[in-house]
């Protein structure tokens, strides 16, 4: 990590990842994972921040949910993503924002290579509480292993009062491969649209005191013509916390 940029921090590093299989009972995947990477972040000026990071994967991977290309595989994937963000600095602390995320997929004419990216161990809702269950169709039943995507879109927040966040952001998403060569049951992917959908989610967190929290958290995705049925989804949960 490295500051001596004025207002700029850059970060460089390096993942190893080994995984191996539960072989008695069919379970994972045997792979050795390299991931490089480099992270900018900065405030350029009063109103504004950013944020931009990328990563390439090398190594080889076996993953028995790939049924077209069986075997060990060499690896190479890239991800990226990025964020600029405008804060009024305002009474109600206003701040829009834009984001964007690249995840590299799985070419299924590519027979040797897995082009997927790994999260490694980042399979937790990073962004979407609702959209990771719909990635285990797609991933071999692994919930969360988000990969194969574009996304883009705006987030606005503020802050009503004291101790309430209120949010909303929007994403556009699309599947860089049509065929997700890991699918659970095939029949649930048109294999000819790279259009996810549409993502919507609105948000109010509010911290009454330092024991008692709550939330109220909705998602909605507009299923694009990635999927043979294009459906809505539908996510909402209210949330009270007390912590001692």
């Amino acid at each position: 990590s490295n500051k001596s940029v004025k207002n700029t921090q850059i970060d460089g590093y390096f993942i190893y990842k080994h995984d191996k299989s539960i072989s008695e009972i069919a379970i994972g995947d045997d792979a050795e994972i390299y991931t490089f990477g480099a992270k900018l972040t900065g405030t350029p000026a009063e109103h504004w921040k950013y944020s931009v990071e990328g990563a390439y994967q090398f190594g080889h991977k076996e993953d028995p949910t790939v049924k077209s290309a069986p075997g060990d595989r060499d690896l190479s994937a890239y991800g990226f993503n990025g964020s600029l963000t405008y804060l009024l600095k305002d009474r109600l602390n206003n701040q829009v924002g834009l984001a964007a995320e690249y995840l590299s997929g799985d070419d299924a004419d590519s027979k040797g290579t897995d082009e997927m990216f790994d999260v490694l161990w980042g399979r937790w809702p990073r962004f979407s509480e609702l959209y990771i269950y719909s990635y285990a169709g797609e991933t071999g039943g692994k919930i969360a292993q988000l990969n194969n995507i574009i996304r883009v879109g705006p987030t606005w927040s503020l802050n009503p009062m004291k101790g309430m966040t209120v949010s909303a952001t929007y994403n556009a998403m699309f599947a860089p491969e049509e065929t997700p060569t890991r699918a659970v049951n095939a029949a649930l992917f048109s294999q000819d649209g790279n259009f996810r959908g549409h993502y919507l989610q609105a948000n109010l967190k509010h911290q009454f005191n330092k024991h008692w929290t709550t939330h109220l958290w909705a998602e909605f995705v507009w299923e694009g013509d990635y999927y043979a049925q294009q459906d809505l989804m539908t996510f909402l949960r209210a949330e009270v916390m007390f912590t001692f």
